[in-house]
Protein backbone atom coordinates (compact mmCIF):
# COMPACT_ATOMS: atom_id res chain seq x y z
CA UNK A 1 0.00 0.00 0.00
CA UNK A 2 2.41 2.51 -0.74
CA UNK A 3 1.38 3.61 -4.03
CA UNK A 4 0.22 7.15 -4.51
CA UNK A 5 -2.00 8.89 -7.41
CA UNK A 6 0.09 11.45 -9.78
CA UNK A 7 -2.31 12.50 -12.33
CA UNK A 8 -5.22 13.82 -12.02
CA UNK A 9 -7.62 15.66 -14.47
CA UNK A 10 -6.52 19.33 -14.92
CA UNK A 11 -8.51 21.84 -12.63
CA UNK A 12 -10.29 23.77 -15.40
CA UNK A 13 -11.24 20.96 -17.21
CA UNK A 14 -12.92 19.46 -13.78
CA UNK A 15 -14.54 22.88 -13.43
CA UNK A 16 -15.69 22.59 -17.14
CA UNK A 17 -17.48 19.27 -16.51
CA UNK A 18 -19.07 20.01 -13.12
CA UNK A 19 -20.37 23.41 -15.19
CA UNK A 20 -21.87 21.05 -18.11
CA UNK A 21 -23.39 18.73 -15.51
CA UNK A 22 -25.05 21.30 -13.79
CA UNK A 23 -26.69 22.29 -16.78
CA UNK A 24 -27.13 19.13 -17.58
CA UNK A 25 -29.22 18.41 -14.59
CA UNK A 26 -31.01 22.04 -14.95
CA UNK A 27 -32.40 20.80 -18.14
CA UNK A 28 -33.26 17.09 -16.37
CA UNK A 29 -35.22 19.12 -13.93
CA UNK A 30 -37.02 21.90 -16.27
CA UNK A 31 -38.31 18.91 -18.01
CA UNK A 32 -39.97 17.51 -15.21
CA UNK A 33 -37.08 14.15 -14.66
CA UNK A 34 -38.40 12.06 -17.57
CA UNK A 35 -36.53 9.45 -16.74
CA UNK A 36 -35.81 6.97 -19.35
CA UNK A 37 -35.31 9.56 -21.79
CA UNK A 38 -32.33 10.04 -24.39
CA UNK A 39 -30.82 13.30 -23.69
CA UNK A 40 -28.81 12.80 -27.01
CA UNK A 41 -25.88 11.02 -28.15
CA UNK A 42 -22.17 11.84 -27.01
CA UNK A 43 -21.84 14.11 -30.18
CA UNK A 44 -24.96 15.84 -29.87
CA UNK A 45 -24.55 16.91 -26.63
CA UNK A 46 -20.64 18.26 -27.08
CA UNK A 47 -22.42 20.69 -29.70
CA UNK A 48 -25.67 21.20 -27.04
CA UNK A 49 -23.42 22.58 -24.87
CA UNK A 50 -20.50 23.85 -26.87
CA UNK A 51 -17.89 21.87 -24.79
CA UNK A 52 -15.29 19.09 -25.96
CA UNK A 53 -15.41 15.47 -25.85
CA UNK A 54 -13.11 15.29 -22.79
CA UNK A 55 -15.17 17.82 -20.97
CA UNK A 56 -18.53 16.09 -21.76
CA UNK A 57 -17.35 12.83 -20.90
CA UNK A 58 -16.24 13.83 -17.63
CA UNK A 59 -19.47 15.58 -16.09
CA UNK A 60 -21.25 12.59 -17.71
CA UNK A 61 -19.23 10.76 -15.38
CA UNK A 62 -20.55 12.90 -12.58
CA UNK A 63 -23.70 12.49 -13.77
CA UNK A 64 -23.27 8.43 -13.59
CA UNK A 65 -21.79 8.92 -9.62
CA UNK A 66 -25.61 10.93 -8.84
CA UNK A 67 -27.30 8.50 -10.76
CA UNK A 68 -28.96 11.16 -12.86
CA UNK A 69 -28.07 9.81 -15.98
CA UNK A 70 -26.49 7.16 -17.43
CA UNK A 71 -24.77 6.15 -21.17
CA UNK A 72 -26.54 3.29 -23.01
CA UNK A 73 -24.74 1.82 -25.84
CA UNK A 74 -26.29 0.66 -29.14
CA UNK A 75 -29.21 1.55 -31.14
CA UNK A 76 -31.67 4.37 -29.64
CA UNK A 77 -28.60 5.02 -26.96
CA UNK A 78 -26.85 8.30 -25.34
CA UNK A 79 -27.03 10.01 -22.57
CA UNK A 80 -30.26 8.39 -20.56
CA UNK A 81 -31.95 10.01 -17.48
CA UNK A 82 -32.47 8.11 -14.60
CA UNK A 83 -34.52 7.48 -11.57
CA UNK A 84 -32.26 8.21 -8.29
CA UNK A 85 -32.12 5.33 -6.17
CA UNK A 86 -32.98 6.33 -3.04
CA UNK A 87 -30.69 3.76 -0.92
CA UNK A 88 -28.08 4.54 -3.16
CA UNK A 89 -28.14 7.89 -1.86
CA UNK A 90 -28.11 7.44 1.93
CA UNK A 91 -25.38 4.85 1.10
CA UNK A 92 -22.97 7.43 -0.14
CA UNK A 93 -23.99 9.62 2.99
CA UNK A 94 -23.58 7.25 5.87
CA UNK A 95 -19.78 6.05 3.44
CA UNK A 96 -18.87 9.98 3.93
CA UNK A 97 -19.36 9.71 7.63
CA UNK A 98 -17.43 6.94 7.84
CA UNK A 99 -14.72 8.61 6.11
CA UNK A 100 -15.30 11.32 8.47
CA UNK A 101 -15.47 9.06 11.87
CA UNK A 102 -18.51 10.77 13.04
CA UNK A 103 -18.57 9.88 16.69
CA UNK A 104 -21.41 8.49 18.82
CA UNK A 105 -22.34 11.96 20.10
CA UNK A 106 -23.04 13.30 16.83
CA UNK A 107 -25.06 10.65 15.68
CA UNK A 108 -27.97 10.51 18.35
CA UNK A 109 -28.06 13.93 18.51
CA UNK A 110 -29.06 14.61 15.03
CA UNK A 111 -30.97 11.24 15.73
CA UNK A 112 -33.04 12.40 18.53
CA UNK A 113 -33.50 15.95 16.64
CA UNK A 114 -34.97 13.79 13.60
CA UNK A 115 -36.95 11.08 15.39
CA UNK A 116 -38.93 13.06 17.43
CA UNK A 117 -39.81 15.23 15.31
CA UNK A 118 -41.03 11.98 12.73
CA UNK A 119 -42.74 11.21 15.86
CA UNK A 120 -44.70 13.92 16.88
CA UNK A 121 -45.66 14.51 12.96
CA UNK A 122 -46.73 10.83 13.15
CA UNK A 123 -48.94 11.01 15.69
CA UNK A 124 -50.47 14.05 14.46
CA UNK A 125 -51.12 12.46 10.70
CA UNK A 126 -50.64 8.93 10.75
CA UNK A 127 -53.70 7.00 8.48
CA UNK A 128 -55.26 3.97 8.86
CA UNK A 129 -53.30 2.38 6.40
CA UNK A 130 -49.94 3.02 8.25
CA UNK A 131 -51.20 2.01 11.85
CA UNK A 132 -50.84 -2.13 11.05
CA UNK A 133 -47.60 -1.29 9.33
CA UNK A 134 -46.18 0.31 12.20
CA UNK A 135 -47.61 -1.93 15.00
CA UNK A 136 -46.49 -4.99 12.90
CA UNK A 137 -42.46 -3.37 12.66
CA UNK A 138 -42.50 -2.25 16.46
CA UNK A 139 -43.56 -6.09 17.08
CA UNK A 140 -40.94 -7.22 15.28
CA UNK A 141 -38.12 -4.23 14.78
CA UNK A 142 -34.88 -5.70 12.97
CA UNK A 143 -32.06 -4.38 11.21
CA UNK A 144 -33.34 -3.98 7.77
CA UNK A 145 -37.35 -2.93 9.17
CA UNK A 146 -35.94 -0.87 11.82
CA UNK A 147 -39.07 1.13 13.83
CA UNK A 148 -37.67 4.72 12.86
CA UNK A 149 -38.37 4.12 8.91
CA UNK A 150 -41.94 2.94 10.00
CA UNK A 151 -42.02 5.95 11.76
CA UNK A 152 -40.78 8.22 8.74
CA UNK A 153 -43.15 6.72 6.83
CA UNK A 154 -45.88 7.49 8.92
CA UNK A 155 -44.84 11.27 9.54
CA UNK A 156 -45.88 11.38 5.83
CA UNK A 157 -42.74 13.77 5.54
CA UNK A 158 -40.61 12.58 2.28
CA UNK A 159 -37.48 14.48 3.49
CA UNK A 160 -37.41 12.40 6.97
CA UNK A 161 -38.23 9.11 4.86
CA UNK A 162 -35.09 10.20 3.61
CA UNK A 163 -32.53 11.40 6.30
CA UNK A 164 -33.62 9.22 9.13
CA UNK A 165 -32.73 5.96 6.74
CA UNK A 166 -29.38 7.51 6.18
CA UNK A 167 -29.03 7.45 9.99
CA UNK A 168 -29.75 4.22 10.44
CA UNK A 169 -27.08 3.31 8.80
CA UNK A 170 -24.50 5.39 10.15
CA UNK A 171 -25.42 4.04 13.26
CA UNK A 172 -24.88 0.58 11.68
CA UNK A 173 -21.56 1.54 10.46
CA UNK A 174 -20.90 2.52 13.62
CA UNK A 175 -21.63 -0.61 15.37
CA UNK A 176 -20.52 -2.43 12.73
CA UNK A 177 -21.18 -6.32 11.45
CA UNK A 178 -24.03 -7.77 14.18
CA UNK A 179 -21.84 -10.82 17.04
CA UNK A 180 -22.40 -11.94 20.50
CA UNK A 181 -22.27 -8.24 21.76
CA UNK A 182 -25.29 -7.48 19.90
CA UNK A 183 -27.03 -10.50 22.16
CA UNK A 184 -29.19 -8.10 24.69
CA UNK A 185 -29.96 -11.34 26.59
CA UNK A 186 -33.68 -12.19 27.73
CA UNK A 187 -34.56 -9.22 29.88
CA UNK A 188 -33.06 -6.59 27.85
CA UNK A 189 -34.56 -8.11 25.01
CA UNK A 190 -38.01 -8.10 26.40
CA UNK A 191 -37.71 -4.38 28.30
CA UNK A 192 -36.42 -2.87 24.63
CA UNK A 193 -39.67 -4.85 23.10
CA UNK A 194 -42.03 -3.16 25.22
CA UNK A 195 -40.29 0.06 24.78
CA UNK A 196 -40.98 -0.15 21.19
CA UNK A 197 -44.47 -1.10 20.78
CA UNK A 198 -45.46 2.05 23.54
CA UNK A 199 -43.55 3.91 21.33
CA UNK A 200 -46.21 2.91 18.06
CA UNK A 201 -48.96 2.68 20.48
CA UNK A 202 -48.60 6.40 21.80
CA UNK A 203 -48.37 7.22 18.05
CA UNK A 204 -51.52 5.70 16.88
CA UNK A 205 -53.34 7.24 19.85
CA UNK A 206 -52.45 10.53 18.82
CA UNK A 207 -50.31 11.84 21.72
CA UNK A 208 -47.55 14.03 20.58
CA UNK A 209 -46.08 14.51 24.20
CA UNK A 210 -45.94 10.43 25.14
CA UNK A 211 -44.72 9.90 21.46
CA UNK A 212 -41.38 12.50 22.01
CA UNK A 213 -41.15 11.64 25.11
CA UNK A 214 -40.64 8.19 24.71
CA UNK A 215 -38.72 8.08 21.53
CA UNK A 216 -35.96 10.09 23.25
CA UNK A 217 -35.90 7.65 26.27
CA UNK A 218 -35.21 4.98 23.75
CA UNK A 219 -32.82 6.90 21.77
CA UNK A 220 -30.98 7.65 25.03
CA UNK A 221 -30.52 3.86 25.99
CA UNK A 222 -29.87 2.91 22.39
CA UNK A 223 -26.70 5.57 22.55
CA UNK A 224 -25.64 4.37 25.48
CA UNK A 225 -25.98 0.87 24.66
CA UNK A 226 -23.74 1.68 21.49
CA UNK A 227 -20.93 2.62 23.49
CA UNK A 228 -20.59 0.25 25.33
CA UNK A 229 -20.39 -1.71 21.78
CA UNK A 230 -17.85 0.13 20.66
CA UNK A 231 -15.86 0.10 23.69
CA UNK A 232 -15.69 -3.58 23.73
CA UNK A 233 -14.83 -3.89 20.41
CA UNK A 234 -12.16 -1.50 20.65
CA UNK A 235 -10.60 -3.66 24.19
CA UNK A 236 -11.20 -6.64 21.68
CA UNK A 237 -8.47 -5.55 18.61
CA UNK A 238 -6.07 -4.54 20.96
CA UNK A 239 -5.26 -8.32 21.92
CA UNK A 240 -7.16 -10.16 19.02
CA UNK A 241 -5.51 -10.08 15.62
CA UNK A 242 -8.21 -8.76 12.53
CA UNK A 243 -9.73 -11.24 10.54
CA UNK A 244 -8.96 -11.56 7.21
CA UNK A 245 -11.35 -10.19 4.58
CA UNK A 246 -12.64 -13.32 3.18
CA UNK A 247 -13.60 -14.16 7.74
CA UNK A 248 -14.91 -11.01 7.53
CA UNK A 249 -17.00 -11.66 4.32
CA UNK A 250 -18.23 -14.64 6.00
CA UNK A 251 -19.39 -13.09 9.27
CA UNK A 252 -21.18 -10.68 7.61
CA UNK A 253 -23.21 -13.22 4.81
CA UNK A 254 -24.64 -15.40 8.20
CA UNK A 255 -26.11 -12.04 9.82
CA UNK A 256 -27.19 -9.88 7.01
CA UNK A 257 -29.16 -12.14 4.12
CA UNK A 258 -31.15 -9.59 3.05
CA UNK A 259 -27.93 -7.44 1.31
CA UNK A 260 -26.85 -8.68 -2.23
CA UNK A 261 -22.85 -10.43 -2.15
CA UNK A 262 -21.35 -7.40 -3.61
CA UNK A 263 -22.96 -4.73 -1.50
CA UNK A 264 -21.41 -6.72 1.56
CA UNK A 265 -17.95 -6.84 -0.43
CA UNK A 266 -18.04 -2.87 -0.52
CA UNK A 267 -18.82 -2.93 3.00
CA UNK A 268 -15.98 -5.40 4.05
CA UNK A 269 -13.56 -3.12 1.96
CA UNK A 270 -14.82 0.42 3.38
CA UNK A 271 -14.22 -0.96 7.35
CA UNK A 272 -11.03 -2.42 5.77
CA UNK A 273 -10.28 1.02 4.62
CA UNK A 274 -11.57 2.59 7.78
CA UNK A 275 -9.31 0.32 9.92
CA UNK A 276 -6.23 1.32 8.54
CA UNK A 277 -6.95 4.84 8.82
CA UNK A 278 -8.53 5.69 5.50
CA UNK A 279 -5.15 6.32 3.65
CA UNK A 280 -6.25 8.28 0.87
CA UNK A 281 -4.09 7.90 -2.37
CA UNK A 282 -2.70 4.25 -1.49
CA UNK A 283 -3.31 0.99 -3.42
CA UNK A 284 -5.06 -1.50 -1.52
CA UNK A 285 -4.41 -4.32 -3.83
CA UNK A 286 -4.76 -5.03 -7.95
CA UNK A 287 -8.17 -7.15 -8.72
CA UNK A 288 -6.88 -10.81 -8.90
CA UNK A 289 -5.10 -10.34 -5.11
CA UNK A 290 -8.74 -8.61 -3.82
CA UNK A 291 -10.48 -11.26 -5.14
CA UNK A 292 -7.95 -13.97 -3.64
CA UNK A 293 -8.50 -12.40 -0.34
CA UNK A 294 -12.12 -11.87 -0.23
CA UNK A 295 -12.78 -15.23 -1.97
CA UNK A 296 -15.28 -14.08 -4.78
CA UNK A 297 -15.79 -13.67 -8.42
CA UNK A 298 -14.66 -10.81 -10.60
CA UNK A 299 -18.06 -10.25 -11.57
CA UNK A 300 -18.91 -9.26 -7.75
CA UNK A 301 -15.50 -7.68 -6.81
CA UNK A 302 -16.48 -5.37 -10.63
CA UNK A 303 -19.75 -4.28 -9.38
CA UNK A 304 -18.89 -4.01 -5.31
CA UNK A 305 -16.15 -1.30 -7.07
CA UNK A 306 -18.65 0.14 -9.11
CA UNK A 307 -20.65 0.74 -5.34
CA UNK A 308 -17.27 2.01 -3.63
CA UNK A 309 -16.86 4.46 -6.65
CA UNK A 310 -20.27 5.75 -6.74
CA UNK A 311 -19.69 5.94 -2.83
CA UNK A 312 -16.18 8.19 -3.38
CA UNK A 313 -14.49 5.49 -1.12
CA UNK A 314 -12.30 4.16 -3.91
CA UNK A 315 -11.27 3.69 -7.27
CA UNK A 316 -9.72 0.95 -9.86
CA UNK A 317 -6.73 2.99 -11.09
CA UNK A 318 -5.46 1.46 -14.34
CA UNK A 319 -1.31 0.84 -15.49
CA UNK A 320 1.91 -0.29 -13.92
CA UNK A 321 0.97 -0.57 -9.96
CA UNK A 322 -2.40 0.28 -9.96
CA UNK A 323 -5.54 -1.40 -8.59
CA UNK A 324 -8.04 -0.34 -5.95
CA UNK A 325 -7.23 3.21 -4.77
CA UNK A 326 -8.17 5.02 -1.89
CA UNK A 327 -10.33 7.85 -2.11
CA UNK A 328 -11.78 10.83 -0.09
CA UNK A 329 -15.26 10.90 -0.22
CA UNK A 330 -16.01 14.53 -0.72
CA UNK A 331 -18.64 16.84 1.20
CA UNK A 332 -19.61 18.97 -1.41
CA UNK A 333 -20.94 15.76 -3.82
CA UNK A 334 -22.53 14.46 -0.48
CA UNK A 335 -24.59 17.21 -0.39
CA UNK A 336 -25.93 17.84 -4.26
CA UNK A 337 -26.51 14.15 -4.24
CA UNK A 338 -28.78 14.81 -1.46
CA UNK A 339 -30.07 17.91 -2.30
CA UNK A 340 -30.74 16.61 -5.96
CA UNK A 341 -32.31 13.84 -4.93
CA UNK A 342 -34.95 16.18 -2.67
CA UNK A 343 -35.47 18.03 -6.55
CA UNK A 344 -36.03 14.86 -8.37
CA UNK A 345 -38.82 13.60 -5.62
CA UNK A 346 -40.38 16.95 -5.84
CA UNK A 347 -40.69 17.77 -2.01
CA UNK A 348 -42.93 20.15 -1.19
CA UNK A 349 -41.15 23.74 0.16
CA UNK A 350 -43.24 23.27 3.41
CA UNK A 351 -41.86 19.56 4.50
CA UNK A 352 -38.46 20.95 3.22
CA UNK A 353 -39.35 24.01 6.51
CA UNK A 354 -40.62 21.63 8.76
CA UNK A 355 -37.26 19.39 9.14
CA UNK A 356 -34.94 22.74 8.36
CA UNK A 357 -36.38 24.23 11.14
CA UNK A 358 -35.78 21.36 13.29
CA UNK A 359 -31.94 20.67 12.31
CA UNK A 360 -31.56 24.72 12.81
CA UNK A 361 -32.74 24.66 16.24
CA UNK A 362 -30.72 22.28 17.95
CA UNK A 363 -27.87 23.28 15.65
CA UNK A 364 -27.68 26.67 17.19
CA UNK A 365 -28.38 25.57 20.17
CA UNK A 366 -25.16 23.20 20.24
CA UNK A 367 -23.44 25.98 18.63
CA UNK A 368 -23.74 28.65 21.66
CA UNK A 369 -22.68 25.38 24.49
CA UNK A 370 -19.67 25.09 22.38
CA UNK A 371 -19.06 28.42 21.27
CA UNK A 372 -16.18 29.35 23.86
CA UNK A 373 -14.26 26.21 23.33
CA UNK A 374 -11.08 26.74 22.05
CA UNK A 375 -11.28 23.75 19.54
CA UNK A 376 -14.14 26.00 17.91
CA UNK A 377 -12.08 29.06 17.19
CA UNK A 378 -12.24 28.33 13.43
CA UNK A 379 -15.86 28.03 13.23
CA UNK A 380 -16.58 31.18 15.27
CA UNK A 381 -14.76 32.96 12.53
CA UNK A 382 -16.63 31.53 9.98
CA UNK A 383 -20.00 33.13 11.71
CA UNK A 384 -18.06 36.64 11.87
CA UNK A 385 -17.15 36.24 8.56
CA UNK A 386 -20.36 35.06 7.25
CA UNK A 387 -22.09 38.33 9.17
CA UNK A 388 -19.96 40.13 7.40
CA UNK A 389 -20.22 39.12 4.00
CA UNK A 390 -24.13 40.17 4.32
CA UNK A 391 -22.81 43.62 4.71
CA UNK A 392 -21.00 43.08 1.27
CA UNK A 393 -23.41 44.61 -1.48
CA UNK A 394 -21.56 42.54 -3.89
CA UNK A 395 -22.31 39.01 -2.28
CA UNK A 396 -25.05 40.21 -0.13
CA UNK A 397 -27.79 38.34 -2.26
CA UNK A 398 -26.40 35.04 -1.96
CA UNK A 399 -24.67 35.15 1.50
CA UNK A 400 -28.27 34.99 3.49
CA UNK A 401 -27.78 30.70 3.94
CA UNK A 402 -24.22 31.27 5.18
CA UNK A 403 -24.94 32.52 8.44
CA UNK A 404 -27.28 29.07 8.85
CA UNK A 405 -24.28 26.70 7.95
CA UNK A 406 -21.75 29.06 9.64
CA UNK A 407 -23.82 28.42 12.79
CA UNK A 408 -24.28 24.38 12.45
CA UNK A 409 -20.60 24.19 11.88
CA UNK A 410 -20.38 26.18 15.64
CA UNK A 411 -22.28 23.36 16.29
CA UNK A 412 -19.62 20.72 16.12
CA UNK A 413 -22.17 18.22 14.81
CA UNK A 414 -20.99 17.24 10.88
CA UNK A 415 -24.53 15.54 10.30
CA UNK A 416 -26.35 18.65 11.59
CA UNK A 417 -24.58 20.80 9.27
CA UNK A 418 -24.96 18.30 6.03
CA UNK A 419 -28.37 18.53 6.63
CA UNK A 420 -28.06 22.41 7.48
CA UNK A 421 -26.34 22.61 3.94
CA UNK A 422 -28.65 20.58 2.21
CA UNK A 423 -31.82 22.37 3.17
CA UNK A 424 -30.61 25.93 3.00
CA UNK A 425 -29.81 24.76 -0.67
CA UNK A 426 -33.28 23.23 -1.13
CA UNK A 427 -35.51 25.57 0.60
CA UNK A 428 -37.77 27.74 -2.45
CA UNK A 429 -37.89 31.01 -1.19
CA UNK A 430 -38.91 33.90 -2.31
CA UNK A 431 -37.10 36.60 -0.61
CA UNK A 432 -37.10 40.51 -1.31
CA UNK A 433 -34.53 42.06 -3.28
CA UNK A 434 -34.89 45.59 -2.12
CA UNK A 435 -31.64 46.69 0.53
CA UNK A 436 -34.27 47.53 3.26
CA UNK A 437 -35.02 43.88 3.62
CA UNK A 438 -31.40 42.50 3.31
CA UNK A 439 -30.60 45.07 5.75
CA UNK A 440 -33.25 43.76 8.58
CA UNK A 441 -32.31 40.76 7.74
CA UNK A 442 -28.16 40.85 8.41
CA UNK A 443 -29.35 42.49 11.69
CA UNK A 444 -31.11 40.06 12.67
CA UNK A 445 -28.68 37.28 11.62
CA UNK A 446 -26.13 39.69 14.11
CA UNK A 447 -28.71 39.05 16.40
CA UNK A 448 -28.72 35.45 16.38
CA UNK A 449 -25.03 35.20 16.03
CA UNK A 450 -24.74 37.99 19.27
CA UNK A 451 -26.62 34.75 21.61
CA UNK A 452 -24.70 32.10 19.99
CA UNK A 453 -21.35 33.40 20.60
CA UNK A 454 -21.57 34.61 23.66
CA UNK A 455 -23.16 31.00 24.55
CA UNK A 456 -26.63 31.90 25.27
CA UNK A 457 -28.28 28.80 23.81
CA UNK A 458 -31.84 29.78 24.78
CA UNK A 459 -31.45 33.51 23.49
CA UNK A 460 -30.28 31.64 20.43
CA UNK A 461 -32.53 29.30 20.11
CA UNK A 462 -35.75 31.98 20.77
CA UNK A 463 -34.23 34.00 18.42
CA UNK A 464 -33.72 31.62 15.60
CA UNK A 465 -36.81 29.98 15.60
CA UNK A 466 -38.60 33.69 15.12
CA UNK A 467 -35.97 34.04 12.20
CA UNK A 468 -37.42 31.10 10.81
CA UNK A 469 -41.01 31.81 11.36
CA UNK A 470 -40.73 34.93 9.63
CA UNK A 471 -38.46 33.29 6.59
CA UNK A 472 -41.78 30.64 6.29
CA UNK A 473 -44.12 33.68 4.86
CA UNK A 474 -41.46 33.86 2.25
CA UNK A 475 -41.99 29.94 1.08
CA UNK A 476 -42.57 29.31 -2.54
CA UNK A 477 -44.72 26.16 -3.13
CA UNK A 478 -42.46 23.50 -4.39
CA UNK A 479 -38.45 22.87 -5.48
Amino acid sequence: MTVREEAAPAEPRRKLAEQVARRIEDDIIDRGWPVGEALGAEAELIERYGVSRAAIREAISILEYKQVAAMRRGRGGGLVVRAPAGAAVAESVAAFFHFADVSVDELYEARITLEVLAAQLAARRIGEGDIAHLRDVAATDTVARPLSVAIARASANPVLSIFIPTLTRVTGVLAGPPADDYDLGESSSAERSRALRAIAEAIVSGDEVKAERRVRSHLQGERTWLLGVREARTAGRAVAPPLSLAEQLAEAGADSASAKLPEKVALIVRQEIHRLGWPTGDVLGNEPTLCEELGVSRAVFREAVRILEHNGVARMRQGPGGGLMVLAPDPARVVEALALYLRYLKVKSTDLFEVRTAVELKAVELAAARAAEPAAAEQRQEVVAALRHERVAEVRHRAHADLHVALSRLSGNRLLTLFTAVLAATTPLRLPGNDEYRERSAAIHEQIADAALTGDASLARHRMARHLDALSGWLRDSL
